[in-house]
């Protein structure tokens, strides 16, 4: 039910235990908060996101953190994304229920944790192109559930735009 999936980068070097400069900006800005790291995530996701084509006749929607994680970049790059679109944010994921996190998850128990979430489409996504954002892309599992949801909300399509793609270690 996910179109497509977009990712600007990966979070990891090749084959070896050590961040890319991409990730260590992404845990900089989601780990240790740093504004100006978040600053420069946020220009780097909108300027790939203009080069993707995608229209302004969108809805920009963040995945929601849990309600255990106070700061999170999510809403920020979504806020990058639909100004570099022209497009709203619009924040019709409603996630109920802090869970364990799905990097510290095995595969095969992902799914179950994204259940136990409690996200809920709260708004009208009937017809419209949606794109989901999130910072980083393990299996899929979250937003190929979420994609699931708007999707029987009536959306048209659903895409995804990660900064970037980390990897089972």
């Amino acid at each position: 039910m996910l179109s497509d999936v977009h990712v600007m980068g990966n979070y990891w070097r090749g084959d070896i235990d050590e961040r890319s400069e991409l990730g260590e900006l992404i845990a900089s800005a989601k780990d240790l908060g740093s504004a100006a790291a978040l600053d420069q995530l946020e220009r780097s996701l909108a300027g790939f996101v203009v080069s993707l084509g995608l229209s302004a006749d969108c809805l920009v929607v963040p995945v929601p953190p849990g309600p255990d994680r106070d700061a999170h970049p999510v809403p920020s790059l979504a806020a990058a994304v639909a100004t570099a679109l022209g497009a709203d944010v619009v924040a019709v994921v409603e996630r109920r229920r802090a869970t364990a996190r799905l990097r510290d998850t095995p595969p095969k128990r992902r799914r179950a944790v994204v259940e136990a979430a409690g996200y809920e489409i709260a708004g009208d996504v009937t017809g419209h192109h949606v794109v989901l954002v999130d910072d980083v892309i393990l299996t899929g599992t979250t937003l190929g559930f979420l994609a699931g949801l708007l999707v029987d909300a009536g959306a048209a399509r659903v895409d995804a735009v990660v900064a970037g793609r980390t990897r089972l270690r």
